[in-house]
Order: C-alpha cells, then sequence, then structure tokens
C-alpha cells in the first residue's frame, strides 16, 4: 500500500443524492427563473496509453519508498533495469539471470519488494524461480557508492519453496510489504487440476499468500520469523500461511478505504473455464479460504470436463466451509489469465480514479471496476485495448503503479505502456468537430 484511499461506497451515495426543492417564507414556493441553458461541453475526457520504453519481458515496476522519480523494472530473464525521470539506464541495478529459470512464461524473476526503511539499509527483496525450479525468496542489497546498483554478492537466502513434481508452473509472483511484513504469492505449482491437492493443504506453502518478517534472526539461526499474528500460529497448518486455496494468484494489492478500512484486491488465474477477481477487507482475507480446487470462479470444478485433468474428480472431496468467493468471474470466451492491477489513484486519471483496474494475458480488453465494501460494482469497458490492437494476442504481464500513483501497462513482447487522459474534441451530429 503507498498510502492510497479511495472513497468507500460513493457509487451508491452518488446514486441517492437529490437535489432538494427550494422554498420561500411560510412554506410557499418561490417562483424559479427560467433556467439558462447549459453551454455544451467541446471536449470530453479520454483514457489513452503512450508507449514510454521497451526491454526484455518486463514483468512487473516498483518504486522505492521515498522516491518518486525512480522506477525498477523487473525482465523476467532475471535482470532489474532501472527507469531515472523517464529515462531508461543501460546498467541493470542487478543480473542474477544465471541463477534464473525462466524458460517458461510463469518462471523467472518476478516480484521485488522494498521495505520502508529500504533508503537507511539498502535492504531489498525479489522473488524468483531457480535452476531447479523452486520459488525463493532472497535478500539483497544496494550498494552505497552507487544508489542504481545492487551488490550481487549480498545475497542471501530467506525462503525457498519446492517445485511440486515436475510442471514448475503456477508460481505466483507478486510480493510487497505491508506494515513492515512481507507478503508473498505462491501458486500451487500443478497443471493440471492441482494434482497434489496443494492450496487446500495446510502443511503446503504452494497455492497461498504467506506473511513473513523476512529479516530473520541469526540469534536463533532463522532466516525469516512468523508474525505472532498469522492466522495458522499454534493451530494445524504452516505458520507462515496468511490465507489459502488458491490457484495461481498473479497479484494482490492493499488499499485503504475512507472508512479506515484496509482493502485487499486479490486475483486468482483459472483452470480452463473462470477467471476471478477478489476484493474484501484484509481481516477477512487472514485465515481465508478462497476455495481452490473445490471451486474455479463460483462453480464447482470438475476435473473430469477437463481433456488436461487426471482422476480422481476433486469434486468429490468435501467441501470446505466457510469459503471466500470472489466479486467478479469472468469465463475463457473472453480471456485466459487475469491480470490484476491496483485501485487507480492517479488524479490525472479522473475518469478512473478510486476504481480497480484489471486485465487479460489472452484477451487484449482492459476494464475498470468500483470498489465497494466487501463487493464490486459497475464493470466496465476502459475503453482502451492494449496493442496490437483489439481482437489480438496482447501477451499482458502486469499492470503497475509508480510512486506518483501513474498506471503502467508491461506487455511480455517488451513494450511499456503509461496510461494518460486527454481532452478531445466533441463531435457534432453531422461528424464534424466543434470550434474552440
Amino acid at each position: 500500500m503507498r498510502g492510497r484511499t479511495f472513497l468507500v461506497g460513493l457509487g451508491v451515495l452518488a446514486a441517492l443524492v437529490v437535489p432538494a426543492a427550494s422554498t420561500g417564507a411560510a412554506g410557499k414556493s418561490d417562483t424559479p427563473a427560467k433556467p439558462s441553458q447549459p453551454a455544451k461541453p467541446k471536449f470530453k475526457k479520454k483514457i489513452t496509453m503512450k508507449k514510454i520504453g521497451k526491454v526484455e519481458s518486463p514483468v512487473d515496476l516498483v518504486s522505492p519508498p521515498g522516491n518518486r522519480k525512480v522506477n525498477f523494472i523487473l525482465e523476467r530473464r532475471g535482470r532489474i533495469r532501472v527507469m531515472r525521470k523517464g529515462r531508461m539506464l543501460k546498467r541493470p541495478f542487478l543480473d542474477i539471470t544465471k541463477h534464473v529459470d525462466s524458460l517458461w512464461v510463469e518462471q523467472g524473476l518476478l516480484g521485488l519488494a522494498f521495505p520502508d526503511d529500504y533508503k537507511k539499509t539498502g535492504l531489498f527483496y525479489v522473488h524468483y524461480t531457480d535452476l531447479d525450479g523452486d520459488v525463493r525468496i532472497d535478500e539483497y542489497r544496494r550498494s552505497k557508492k552507487d544508489p542504481y546498483s545492487a551488490i550481487i554478492e549480498s545475497r542471501r537466502t530467506v525462503l525457498r519453496i519446492p517445485q511440486t513434481l515436475e510442471s514448475q508452473n503456477h508460481n505466483g509472483g507478486q510480493i510487497t510489504f505491508h506494515n513492515d511484513l512481507l507478503y508473498i504469492a505462491v501458486g500451487d505449482g500443478n497443471n493440471p487440476g492441482d494434482v497434489a491437492n496443494n492450496a487446500q493443504n495446510l502443511e503446503s506453502l504452494r497455492g497461498k499468500i504467506l506473511r513473513i518478517d523476512p529479516r530473520g534472526d541469526s540469534t536463533r539461526g532463522l532466516n525469516y520469523t512468523i508474525p505472532t499474528t498469522n492466522p495458522f500460529v499454534g493451530k494445524e497448518g504452516r505458520d507462515e500461511i496468511f490465507a489459502y486455496g488458491f490457484r495461481n494468484p498473479h497479484s494482490f494489492d492493499f488499499t485503504k478505504g475512507s472508512d479506515g478500512v484496509t482493502y485487499m484486491t486479490i486475483t486468482d488465474v483459472g483452470q480452463e473455464r473462470f477467471e476471478e477477481l477478489n476484493f474484501l477487507p484484509a481481516a477477512l482475507v487472514w485465515g481465508g479460504n478462497f476455495g481452490w480446487k473445490v471451486f474455479e470462479g463460483n462453480t464447482l470444478y470438475d476435473c473430469e470436463e477437463s481433456r488436461l485433468c487426471p482422476n480422481p474428480n476433486p469434486t468429490t472431496m468435501p467441501i470446505p466451509s466457510p469459503l471466500v468467493f470472489p466479486q467478479i468471474v469472468y469465463s475463457h470466451e473472453v480471456g485466459c489469465a487475469i491480470i490484476g492491477g491496483p485501485i487507480v489513484s492517479d488524479p490525472a486519471l479522473s475518469t478512473i480514479d478510486g476504481r480497480i483496474i484489471y486485465g487479460d494475458f489472452c484477451g487484449n480488453r482492459l476494464r475498470t471496476a468500483a470498489p465497494q465494501v466487501n463487493w464490486i460494482s459497475n464493470d466496465e469497458a476502459l475503453g482502451v485495448w492494449m496493442p496490437p490492437g483489439k481482437g489480438k494476442h496482447p501477451a499482458l504481464n502486469a499492470i503497475c503503479e509508480d510512486g506518483r500513483g501513474r498506471i503502467y501497462l508491461l506487455s511480455d513482447y517488451g513494450d511499456i505502456y503509461r496510461l494518460h487522459q486527454e481532452n478531445v474534441k466533441v463531435k457534432k451530429p453531422n461528424g464534424k468537430s466543434g470550434k474552440n
């Protein structure tokens, strides 16, 4: 969370506000003056997309705390590039390509997180798949002499999660700090059908969102420590788990509402039928079961319907209770892998400010929706498509936000786009633009 807030229930409130009639003394109505005709607008606001750079298979863009002029861009092969004041530096901030397996699109360098004290400590954390196919969370340190260079020898392993079977996919990728703790998204590691049932298994770290303190405790020989407030501390299940029942939680985000409540937006990539977007208070994510592999979207998952999935049919499993169900679900008729973004907080994007933005790796449509308390409303098209154009495969890897709240779209083809809002001339009925 980057100090952003959104107005809870704004869409509902606006619909209920009606101007009151004017009354004079003794309850008599004033004779209203003849209303003047409002001037017809000559311009309307339109969201557009501007290409600002190109790197190799970008998967994330992150601004360090307290530095709004610098963006760090992750290349899936294993490099972190620096964009400073809109210009890409030639030398990477970090290059760990020799440690990274990026053969498949769901592998590689996937996540980057800076703690709030990064400026003082120089410590940062990366999420990647190593040459054995395992998920790794490693710590590195920034050079004291050069703020745009990391010390490759400073690597310290924080967490390692072994691959499942030989599939080496569904690795999640998002990592972020919230209240000084590191949250980590990890996929179920299986395709298809989570054969090992990792997502529902509380003894597995796969198919989960984890929460740890990555700084560790050298006096006890611990690479990381576990908050005592985690939901499964002292209970059955791994203490690192914050939430479970995910297939491949590609991204998540924290946002504080105008009601003072911290909310989470979570996207989970589906199997063959449905994609999911969740929005709810973080307190309800805590210990929550998001349903996979019993449910895909809001529907019982039927393994036998899949031409890829082996038996047994997971619908023969007991249905756990309670479950957390998604607020937005769409089918694979319009996409294949949901790519979720933050709640927009860029005042320059006034037409979508305070709305959730999301897209899809296969479908090049982009959409926004209004977050409410425990639900989402007014899901609609943004009106702009990821290049190469409407109906063509965009390979959208991520929707990101920089330190200024500006929204970026990253394509696996290498292109980096930023959303803009422009005033465009309103056309007259005959198709001609009005005069200024």
